[in-house]
């Protein structure tokens, strides 16, 4: 999956053979054994982890004020197993008392000073607070580290601050006496339709934040206070100053999706919110793989969020951020066409029609999309592309809600996309399918897929040319190592040795220029599922995805080995929901979909 998914907009899954000719069965094997190995279970692991609630590196949490509520919010960060990375103490600007000063308090006002390096830079001012807070007088620091006022008497609450060069407050008596973290800091917000910024808060030596007032000085006296007074959810985050990148925070996402991409802290794109963005395919394959499982929580967790995502035209948009469910408003019609399957692989795995209904909706809408004159699905609304994948993707969609339901018109319309992509997909002359329509652009998945498609279909004899042309695309025995150039970026993934697989595009002068020979894992585990049902050895590609997937501590796999970021391409070297979840369908049983 492209992280823009512009061109291909998510992969098609692979083809359950049902009935073959004796004579093909050497060619093309169903096997019937589910299998689980080490890596299928990583793969699983890390797929749910990407599901649920997100587990930071460094915990936070709001003890006080943690509603919709105005007010002062405090909390705490960093446990025994989550704690505040590496980091140093200041010692902040502070004046302090041990005595207390009550209302029209009569006496002396005194007090110690610290953390000041040249005490002329500073004084204090001590201020009646009635209607507002009068400034009653100015005293000095003295070099002993003291503090102290003749005797005053006040008709209001005695107001003691920290002024520097008289015109900036730094602190009211007895705040910041607590040693400060100096890399990090935590910001609060407030949540109602959005996440909207309040103010900063310090981290303190004992693990405590807090807001606070923050006095409206004049330069002679303080007029008011001023405090985060937006209503809403408080929301707090741990982030580093350096760079605003969030360690932590208290947010939980609102959408069940599983977030597509795990990206490392120290990635630059860490900061755009892509991690926490679901793309609808990668939830398809994740209701896929959790129904595979026998995760039916899971499965139907993603499943009812979706269908309380669609569209009142039986669409749904093509991603979704799982904690503000903004979304990207594109429609793709094989995105959508794999939800749809995803929902009838839960029925079967689960003999349940819970959701026959959401699917029978998503296959109304691409029905409007299909070309009366060829018989295939449009990309989109928006689009005039007819593209392979995504008819691949709406054959087997409709080809199995046909079987379930015995409706005439989705039995029909499989048919018809069938017919659309032997006739108006095919390239005569190469032998294999074009990207699309019009279109012959190279293209991995629509020829992998796409020879699925026609063993399925009995054509093994399109399908024998079809599966020799990804030779093509073939990537032999390169490196998979760390990299600081932005146009590749990785620094957090590596292996020894070398690797082998499949690049998604040929180079071409049209859609394709410079297209990069980058492993692509997703398309590589495509091929695996391909070469596993015709009976074609594919152990060393196999060992070369676990070696990849081996770089990533918490077991997944990552997109491609290689990063490049200029468009139209933007392949990134980040643990993947479509590369973890395509491996453990297919070492789960390459013909458990399709």
């Amino acid at each position: 999956m492209i992280m823009t998914r512009q061109f291909v907009i998510k992969k098609i899954g692979i083809v359950v053979v049902v009935c073959m000719m004796l004579q093909m069965l050497p060619y093309f094997m169903k096997s019937s054994q589910a299998t689980v190995n080490a890596n299928a279970t990583s793969s699983l692991n890390w797929l749910k982890k990407q599901l649920d609630a997100p587990v930071y590196p460094v915990a936070v949490s709001i003890t006080s004020n943690n509603g919709t509520s105005v007010g002062i919010v405090s909390g705490t960060v960093g446990t025994t197993n989550a704690p505040l990375p590496t980091h140093t103490l200041q010692t902040n600007p502070n004046i302090k008392s041990t005595q207390s000063y009550p209302n029209q308090y009569s006496g002396v006002v005194s007090g110690t000073w610290g953390g000041i390096t040249n005490r002329s830079d500073y004084s204090i001012y001590v201020f009646d607070e009635t209607d507002i807070a009068y400034k009653k007088v100015e005293v000095t620091l003295n070099a002993n580290g003291t503090w102290s006022t003749g005797s005053l008497t006040f008709n209001g609450k005695p107001v003691v601050a920290l002024v520097k060069n008289n015109n900036t407050v730094v602190g009211l008596l007895n705040e910041f006496v607590k040693k400060t973290v100096v890399e990090y800091e935590v910001y609060t917000f407030a949540k109602s339709d959005a996440l909207y910024y309040q103010t900063k808060a310090p981290i303190y030596e004992d693990g405590t934040f807090s807001t606070r007032k923050v006095p409206i000085f004049n330069g002679q006296d303080i007029t008011g206070y001023t405090t985060p007074d937006s209503v809403g959810t408080k929301v707090v985050q741990v982030v580093r100053k350096s760079d605003g990148k969030v360690l932590s925070t208290s947010e939980l996402p609102r959408l069940d999706l599983i977030r597509s991409y795990y990206i490392p802290l120290e990635d630059s794109h860490n900061t755009l919110g892509v991690d926490r963005r679901s793309w609808i395919y990668d939830d398809a394959l994740a209701v896929i793989a959790f129904s595979l499982a026998g995760d039916q929580t899971r499965a139907n967790k993603i499943l009812q969020q979706l269908q309380n995502l669609k569209n009142p035209d039986g669409s749904l948009y093509f991603s979704y951020d799982t904690f503000s469910n903004d979304f990207d408003n594109k429609k793709r019609s094989g995105a959508i066409a794999w939800v749809g399957y995803a929902a009838l692989q839960y029925e079967k795995k689960f003999s349940s029609t819970t959701y026959r209904g959401f699917a029978t909706s998503l296959a109304d809408y691409l029905l409007t999309l299909q070309s009366p004159t060829t018989g295939s699905i449009k990309g989109g609304p928006d689009v005039a592309w007819y593209s392979t994948e995504h008819n691949v993707d709406s054959y087997f969609f409709f080809r199995d809600l046909g079987q379930l339901s015995g409706n005439a018109t989705y039995q029909n319309a499989a048919t018809a996309v069938k017919n659309a992509l032997l006739g108006s997909h095919w390239n005569t002359t190469e032998q294999r399918f074009n990207q699309g329509i019009n279109d012959p652009s190279g293209s991995l998945d629509a020829n992998s897929w796409g020879s699925i498609f026609l063993e399925s279909i009995g054509r093994h004899d399109l399908a024998v040319t079809a599966t020799a042309y990804l030779n093509n695309f073939k990537v032999n025995n390169v490196p998979f190592v760390k990299s600081s150039d932005l146009n590749k970026y990785n620094m957090t993934y590596e292996i020894l040795g070398l690797v082998s697989g499949y690049k998604p595009y040929l180079p071409d002068n049209n859609d394709y220029v410079n297209a990069p020979s980058v492993i692509w894992t997703e398309g590589t585990w495509g091929v695996i599922n391909l070469f596993e049902r015709q009976g074609t050895n594919a152990t060393a590609l196999k060992q070369s995805m676990y070696d990849i997937q081996s770089a990533d501590p918490t077991g997944g796999t990552v997109y491609t080995n290689e990063g490049y970021a200029p468009l139209p391409y933007e392949f990134y070297v980040w643990p993947s929901v479509a590369a973890s979840a395509w491996a453990y369908i297919t070492i789960y049983n390459p013909t458990s979909i399709w």
